[in-house]
């Protein structure tokens, strides 16, 4: 499993995958169960449960852990010519916005958009104002419909900005 600095992306579509490799990091670290509240602000039997994929963690669940690790939660898409069009999902009601754009771009109806991603008009637009978070699985499903993924990828440092003096 990669868990270096060679890790480029996880397509999240299935979490297990991601999961197993934030357990990895996890032991990695001797991070033990019980002391992961501590470390990321989720419950040992919730991190059981996305692990083993009897359960989807909330979407600001599953970033808050994946921060805690040293990743983000992306939105992407190719764009033309060899760039991506890319959204942190942290910012839940940008991210769905640009949803909501490209249902109308595409005049697709919200019946249409139901039927496509099986997630209701009344759940996405609860999203969309940060009234809940989706979990992990329709916020893939959602972002699918659109030529979307949803993937967690390793944060690149930022540039030290301090510059000395000369």
């Amino acid at each position: 499993m990669r868990t270096g600095a060679e890790f480029i992306d996880m397509n999240l579509s299935d979490q297990r995958h991601a999961m197993a490799l934030l357990d990895a990091m996890r032991t990695e670290r001797k991070i033990s169960l019980s002391g992961l509240r501590s470390y990321s602000e989720v419950a040992p039997n919730s991190f059981i449960k996305w692990r083993d994929g009897s359960r989807s963690p909330s979407l600001s669940s599953f970033i808050r852990l994946a921060e805690s690790f040293g990743f983000e939660i992306l939105m992407v898409r190719r764009a033309s010519g060899s760039g991506e069009e890319r959204y942190e999902l942290r910012d839940q009601s940008g991210a769905l916005n640009v949803l909501e754009s490209e249902r109308c771009a595409r005049r697709m109806s919200f019946g249409e958009m139901e039927a496509k991603s099986g997630i209701s008009t009344t759940a996405f637009y609860a999203w969309r104002s940060c009234e809940r978070s989706p979990l992990l699985c329709n916020a893939v499903a959602i972002a699918e419909t659109f030529g979307f993924r949803i993937i967690m990828r390793r944060k690149v440092a930022a540039p030290d900005s301090t510059l000395s003096e000369q």
